[in-house]
């Protein structure tokens, strides 16, 4: 079965042996199309292929207006493709030991490459910075709004979040508004970082400056897996904000009849209230007929805390 060039040969039929027959003749190894010259010959250009090849064709029915398949037969070529396919694929799975070395080789060839077309491109005083900054400058790629490992946990760019705490970054340190990189994980709702920073010993009870835990925002944005993994890592369900909000309040402000269950159902006080006196069922009462309202109503009602309904 080995690839051989595709063999052309042209022969000469006159015009008047082409229109007297009106059949195409096509074989399994050979595909035969006769077009006219100028000087009244045809070219019969004979395509010999040495190798069959798969084509995929569907027949309209005149009768229908579904597409069906031709019937493959017993002799279908697509059988032995399938075992030539499976020959070839299973002599790429094998690399030799030498190969394997010559790649890597490669790589690490192309890799300087590369880096020494790019420090062409700089400037003296810019190769300097380059080489100056073993480590990341803190001072320069973050401030206290744009706190570098919050927009790494924000844009999932696990292995670099690792090399910076590797080098001493502070897994809790919070931006301006108090927002650790966990705060902002859990906003953007970005599972895998938030399931490796919990891992790597981020603070599930950190507050920002407002007193909002990771355990508010992932009940406010209805990350409802967040909010299992959270109570996994013993948060207390009736933490409290600055204003007195505890996350079942926050709940029912989203009209989360799901998240308010598990709450409730893992210990959350409905009888909380805020600093200006609100109630879980006063926010649910206050919306109006609509917007949930006796579904909530009813949930705060009757799911006594720890208990499933």
């Amino acid at each position: 079965r080995k690839t051989k060039e595709m063999l052309t040969a042209t022969r000469l039929l006159p015009c008047s042996a082409l229109l007297s027959s009106a059949t195409t003749t096509t074989t399994t190894t050979s595909t035969t199309s006769k077009t006219c010259n100028p000087n009244g010959r045809i070219l019969t250009p004979i395509l010999i292929k040495p190798k069959k090849t798969r084509i995929f064709a569907v027949y309209s029915n005149e009768n229908s207006d579904t597409w069906e398949e031709p019937d493959g037969g017993s002799n279908s070529d697509y059988e032995e493709d399938d075992e030539w396919d499976s020959e070839q694929e299973s002599s790429f799975d094998v690399i030799s030991g030498s190969n394997s070395t010559s790649s890597l080789t490669n790589v690490r060839h192309e890799d300087e490459h590369f880096i020494k077309e790019v420090e062409h491109l700089l400037t003296p005083d810019e190769r300097a910075i380059l080489q100056q900054n073993e480590t990341p400058d803190l001072s320069k790629i973050s401030t206290r709004k744009w706190g570098v490992l919050q927009t790494l946990a924000l844009s999932q760019q696990i292995p670099f979040m690792d090399k910076l705490l590797v080098q001493g970054v502070d897994i809790d340190a919070p931006d301006q508004d108090g927002l650790t990189a966990l705060h902002k994980a859990v906003i953007g709702k970005r599972e895998a970082v938030i399931s490796h920073l919990l891992r790597k010993g981020a603070n599930p009870h950190v507050r920002d400056k407002d007193g909002a835990t990771p355990l508010h925002y992932a009940v406010q944005v209805g990350a409802m897996q967040t909010v299992k993994l959270l109570i996994k890592y013993k948060v207390d369900v009736n933490t409290e904000d600055n204003e007195g909000w505890t996350p079942l309040h926050v709940a029912i402000q989203s009209r989360s009849r799901d998240i308010a269950k598990i709450l409730l159902v893992n210990g959350a006080d409905k009888t909380r209230r805020t600093k200006d006196g609100t109630s879980v069922l006063d926010l649910s009462l206050c919306y109006g007929k609509d917007f949930k309202s006796y579904e909530l109503t009813k949930l705060v009602k009757l799911v006594p805390a720890g208990i499933d309904p």
